[in-house]
């Protein structure tokens, strides 16, 4: 074993710190960090100087990222604003840090590097066993705790998840031949529990991600002449497509599935002779009901109150007046909001109702898809009909977007700057959209966006000339691996701003630099 160490290592602590660093990935924030401060001390400490200097003529490709992060620099300068600039300089040192640590430090070899990403997974696999411990002990019965299970952002987590499973299934087709039944059926074992996991925790982003690479792998395949056994993968990737798709279209159908009401027939009463309130107006549903048709709200509220220290007019967990929760959630169970309706939940349903779950579907499909699906299409129907996005991640990110587009079509060139972005944004939702609450003002959320709101299309194209000419001048596009980490990173970017978070862009920027520098044979197994 200490033979096999010191083979691995072969005298390169440089190696040591990326597979310190992979390793620290899905673990935690902080230690990415200490991560990334260790790897570039490394490589300013180790070897000699004369190296180094070669090792930057050799690799001056790699400035490209460091360029990112002066455009952040020259437009916090330009704009004048350096102290309302500090966040984003911030939250792109990875561009700087990483890529000059690469610049200076040793290379490695094919087997070491893919022995970094044999630490990532196993780190991977370690990380999903707390999450899932963490998440069963707790016995939060929030709807989508999921969320909060894994030790870094959920959204993040999904991207470590998919370069996971490509790796994986990658070294299988690259090694069938040559892979032993164990380390075959091990890597087989971990793809699919990678997916299996990216599923469970319910990332929409992270899921369109994914079946974004699959629709490129595909593609990819189909160009290309092989052997029965790329036939074989050829297929199960159709499967892991065709799936996903066809299950989103159900449920998209089964929410749309109203029921239909007579106003002329429904009933007046309840069973104790009070009047029922019927609101035909107002378009909230669940399941298919309609929330405020068979609403007594006398009775319901005196019920609940004898049931819950958490009265009917008070406001709950999840921010909503509970009154609101209770009647959807009842509304869910194809319930009237009666006193009977009140006598029938079960000791369950009232503790859903007081940790704020609206709908018996969050509580009683933890561990499926559909309740995800359902809460986003439950949220553009509930917007349309409304306008209302406060509280409704997906309805806010459509306001966000509506945002960066109107403070874009005023500074198309080159944009507001890093100092500026925030009370632009600000102005622009105060005038746009009154009604969205301040607490939920944010940027774009999509990278693509946020990019052109503070750099304009120059910036933007100055950007993306940089992060591909690198990948096109090395011919690094030749690594599918490489491709498919480029493609779902592509599709994750209209999802969220990832280059500019903590985790998003250290995962990125670090595997970037791992791919660009290094020769792609490290998937062959000698």
């Amino acid at each position: 074993m200490k033979k096999h160490v010191i083979k691995i290592i072969d005298n390169n602590w440089f190696f040591v710190s990326l597979v310190l660093f992979a390793i620290v990935l899905p673990l935690s924030q902080a230690f990415v960090s200490i991560g990334a401060g260790i790897m570039l001390f490394i490589a300013l400490s180790e070897d000699r100087w004369k190296n180094k200097l070669n090792r930057l003529k050799q690799n001056r490709i790699l400035f490209a990222l460091p360029a990112i992060y002066l455009i952040y620099l020259l437009s916090a300068v330009v704009s004048n604003k350096i102290t309302a600039s500090l966040y984003d300089l911030q939250k792109s040192l990875f561009f700087l840090v990483i890529p000059v640590a690469f610049l200076l430090g040793k290379p490695i070899s094919s087997n070491q590097k893919r022995f970094v990403f044999y630490s990532f997974l196993v780190s991977i696999v370690i990380s999903t066993v707390i999450a899932i411990v963490n998440w069963k002990i707790s016995a939060n019965s929030e709807a989508f705790s999921v969320h909060h299970a894994s030790l870094i952002s959920h959204i993040r987590f999904s991207f470590q998840l998919i370069l996971a499973f490509w790796f994986s299934v990658l070294l299988i087709f690259m090694n069938f031949k040559k892979l032993r039944r164990f380390h075959f059926l091990l890597l087989a074992a971990g793809a699919v529990y990678f997916i299996a996991f990216l599923f469970f925790q319910q990332s929409l982003t992270g899921l369109i991600a994914f079946l974004g690479s699959v629709a490129f792998f595909l593609l990819f395949s189909l160009f290309k002449t092989g052997s029965r056994f790329q036939i074989y993968l050829v297929a199960f990737v159709v499967v892991l497509m065709v799936f996903p798709v066809g299950y989103i279209i159900h449920a998209v159908q089964k929410f749309y599935d109203f029921e239909v009401v007579d106003k002329n027939s429904i009933d007046k009463q309840t069973e104790k002779g009070n009047l029922y309130r019927h609101d035909f107006n107002n378009p909230l549903v669940e399941n298919g009901k309609y929330v405020y048709l068979y609403v007594c709200e006398e009775e319901v509220r005196e019920e609940w109150n004898k049931l819950s220290e958490f009265q009917y007019d008070s406001i709950g967990v999840n921010g909503y007046p509970v009154y609101s929760t209770l009647l959807r959630y009842l509304t869910s169970k194809g319930l009237r909001k009666d006193a009977e309706g009140v006598k029938s939940l079960t000791s369950e349903d009232i503790q859903n109702v007081e940790n704020g779950i609206a709908n018996v579907i969050y509580a009683e499909n933890k561990f499926s898809l559909y309740p995800r699906i359902y809460q986003t299409v439950w949220e553009y129907y509930t917007y349309s009909k409304t306008g209302n996005a406060n509280q409704k991640s997906f309805s806010q990110r459509i306001e966000y977007a509506r945002a960066a587009l109107s403070i874009i079509k005023e500074n198309p060139w080159f944009g507001v700057g890093t100092g500026n972005w925030k009370q632009e944004f600000k102005n622009t939702y105060q005038k746009n959209t009154p009604n969205l609450k301040e607490e939920f003002y944010a940027s774009a959320h999509n990278q693509y966006l946020n990019y052109m709101v503070k750099f304009g299309v120059v910036g933007f194209i100055a950007i993306f000339a940089l992060l591909l000419y690198p990948v096109l001048k090395t011919r690094q596009y030749k690594d599918i691996l490489f491709l498919l980490f480029l493609v779902f990173m592509f599709f994750a970017n209209w999802g969220d701003s990832n280059f500019e978070s903590h985790m998003g862009s250290s995962f990125f920027v670090f595997f970037y630099c791992l791919f660009i520098l290094n020769k792609p044979n490290y998937l062959k197994i000698s």
